[in-house]
């Protein structure tokens, strides 16, 4: 049947374009996440858009393990949020779906990781694992 595809190869096509755009924007906020700034010890991505099967109305699920002060703390949410907010604006222009933000950002401290509870779990994780993402470097 030259020419034609099926429903499936069509679906995962699609599926991996939301999940590419996904992984790039992750990608992008990682790069520009100051570690020092914020007090992140790492920026990991998990979920549909990790595993390539995200759709239109998918949202980027992080896990950022924390060590800062309140202060950074705030900084942070408050910045991811704007990035949530962007981000949920351009999905709606490629594919006409809102969500009211697009990151879902699970914070975590050294005790969650230590005790692998919630999403802590992912993080070096043997099956599922969550993947690392480069943060901004100083020069």
């Amino acid at each position: 049947m030259g020419g034609f595809i099926t429903i499936m190869e069509a679906t995962k096509n699609v599926s991996e374009d939301f999940s590419h755009w996904r992984v790039r924007m992750a990608t992008q906020i990682a790069s520009q996440t100051d570690p020092k700034k914020f007090g992140v010890e790492g920026f990991y991505l998990i979920g549909s858009t990790k595993n390539a099967t995200a759709g239109p109305a998918s949202d980027i699920d992080l896990i950022l393990p924390v060590r800062g002060t309140n202060e950074q703390r705030e900084a942070l949410e408050t910045w991811l949020a704007e990035w949530s907010v962007y981000l949920d604006e351009l999905n709606y222009q490629k594919t006409g779906y809102r969500t009211g933000g697009l990151l879902d950002v699970h914070l975590v401290t050294d005790e969650d990781i230590a005790r692998k509870t919630s999403f802590a779990v992912k993080i070096g994780a043997v099956t599922d694992a969550a993947r690392k993402l480069p943060m901004l470097r100083k020069r």
